[in-house]
């Protein structure tokens, strides 16, 4: 858990949900896993016939359907669209806490993701107004590409996040 950076096509709109609460229409991201639903779905029917044929994994023996075990089938809402490999050239930040949601904007460049977090932060640092990256914790984070939510550093009592860096 925590942000990576996910290739997207040019100009990605990542898709939003709505729906509404007792006082208010809201709108927010509709989380997506980076897979497409096709393979998901193939792989889930797999095991369920498997399943049907007596082969349950260990732990299982005693449960009676495949989905009180695994979990139903995916969901193809929660699952990004089937784009081609070459239609994958931006670049894009997203928390990995959920399935997935955008925390900055698509680039088409590694340098001007860098350049925007190191001037706006993602989005969860705007919200809570926590200002920008520093350059470097921004461009040591696009070249590895994943950063964990937070590491603590029991020695120390120290936690870092994202956009910390990573403690050496």
């Amino acid at each position: 858990m925590g942000r990576e950076i996910r290739r997207v096509p040019a100009n990605w709109e990542h898709p939003k949900r709505e729906r509404y609460d007792i006082r208010t229409h809201v709108s927010s991201y509709q989380p997506l896993f980076d897979r497409t639903f096709a393979p998901e779905m193939r792989e889930w029917y797999a095991a369920w016939e498997k399943w049907e044929r007596g082969e349950k994994p260990e732990g299982a023996e005693d449960t009676e359907h495949f989905w009180e075990w695994d979990g139903g089938p995916p969901d193809p809402a929660y699952h990004r669209p089937n784009w081609k490999p070459e239609e994958m050239t931006w670049f894009q930040v997203y928390e990995t806490v959920s399935e997935g949601t955008p925390v900055t904007p698509p680039f088409a460049t590694p340098e001007e993701l860098v350049d925007y977090l190191a001037t706006h932060g993602d989005f969860w640092d705007q919200q809570r107004g926590d200002g920008a990256w520093s350059r470097a914790n921004a461009e040591s984070f696009v070249k590895r590409g994943f950063a964990m939510s937070g590491v603590m550093v029991v020695a120390t009592g120290e936690m870092f996040a994202p956009r910390d860096g990573m403690p050496s």
